[in-house]
């Protein structure tokens, strides 16, 4: 179950407004047990980024090291497209070749070419397949988040949610999307780095160009961050509260209302309490946040989880309150493996003892076990 977010006073401008003069003044380091600087891979951690759908043991980033601004075709997805995509990766006949470029991918799937190719960008975006293009083909392969939410691509294993039925799945998938090891740009610029909390198409696109400045090598035209633009406002608003969306469907991850039609064609964040987010995804986020960016440390502050680049908070667009909800709960979600203290260092959470970082996939195991038995 979700944490019931504290009562508070606020209202919601004033949230934002504290929230934002707190994320401007406190950048509070982890507490570490380890020197600084000292990021040596164990065995623990890569297993835990290998579950998470890391390729390799370095520290991944936030953002895509060569970002790009295409490849969906101008589709945000639908509730479909990933079990369709998977369940194509199990077509036989096609273990030594991609099955998204061949001929027969329009009656596998049963949708249009430029369809086609943006399902195959949504299975590597949201991380539920991985390409391995790198190996000399590209060819997909599922992940291990992948099979576990979609079934087993040989038909052996049902999913847990193959057909995204429960919320759960769909704030998985969002965090997929804007986490440490994001493929897409934008998905990960816009929610963890641009601080405008009202915003227009407009000047989203101008944030990204000016982010796309420094790191891309071919600096994209504005044109084309517009589109991706789009795409993720088409991603989070649905079609009929304002965004262009005559030649989709509504995305699924409309239903989590991170992002709400404003004034005169402009959107705003939806930041506070999350009551439909359980306890489980937070979890799962979280750990991958810690092995991720944290690994050494041995407690990481409250403020860090609601306001560092790529943590829970800024993902989920949470106050504070509704994480220190959540970390209220966090010794008996973990088993005593976490707790949640005040102490002259401030509020943190923090390992119990010599204990190692929780399997993050345990947490959404046992979720949908006890919720779709």
């Amino acid at each position: 179950m979700s944490p019931t977010a504290p009562a508070t006073s606020m209202g919601r401008e004033g949230l934002v407004q504290r929230d934002t003069e707190v994320q401007s003044r406190v950048r509070v380091a982890a507490v570490t047990a380890a020197e600084p600087g000292q990021k040596r891979p164990t065995r623990r951690r890569n297993a835990i980024l290998g579950a998470l759908s890391h390729a390799n043991d370095s520290l991944h980033p936030l953002l895509p090291t060569n970002p790009t601004f295409a490849g969906h075709q101008t589709f945000a997805f639908r509730s479909s497209w990933l079990k369709k995509g998977i369940d194509a990766l199990a077509t036989p006949g096609f273990d030594a070749r991609d099955v998204f470029g061949t001929d027969e991918a329009l009656a596998i799937l049963g949708v249009g070419k430029n369809m086609v190719g943006s399902i195959r960008h949504w299975l590597t975006a949201t991380r539920m397949a991985e390409d391995a293009s790198d190996r000399g083909d590209r060819r997909l392969t599922p992940t291990a988040l992948g099979s576990a939410v979609f079934g087993s691509i040989r038909g052996k294993r049902s999913g847990w949610d193959p057909f995204l039925e429960d919320l759960a799945t769909l704030w998985l998938i969002h965090w997929q999307l804007v986490s440490y090891g994001s493929l897409v740009f934008t998905w990960a610029w816009t929610f963890n780095y641009f601080r405008e909390y009202e915003f227009s198409r407009d000047s989203l696109a101008d944030s990204l160009l000016r982010a796309a400045a420094g790191r891309a090598p071919r600096v994209p035209s504005r044109a084309t961050v517009l589109r991706d633009a789009d795409c993720l406002l088409r991603t989070y608003v649905r079609g009929d509260d304002g965004s262009d969306s005559e030649e989709t469907f509504d995305c699924p991850l409309a239903e989590l209302q991170l992002i709400r039609p404003a004034f005169h064609g402009h959107f705003a964040f939806t930041i506070g309490p999350k009551l439909d987010l359980p306890m489980a995804v937070f979890c799962y986020a979280m750990i991958s946040y810690w092995a991720a960016r944290h690994w050494e440390s041995a407690a990481l502050s409250i403020h860090e989880l609601a306001y560092g680049e790529g943590s829970p908070g800024f993902g989920f667009k949470l106050d504070i309150e509704t994480v220190s909800s959540y970390l209220d709960q966090i010794e008996e979600a973990t088993d005593g493996a976490l707790v949640f203290t005040d102490s002259s260092q401030g509020q943190q959470v923090s390992r119990s003892g010599k204990a190692e970082l929780p399997d993050p996939m345990g947490f959404l195991k046992r979720y949908y076990e006890e919720n779709h038995s």
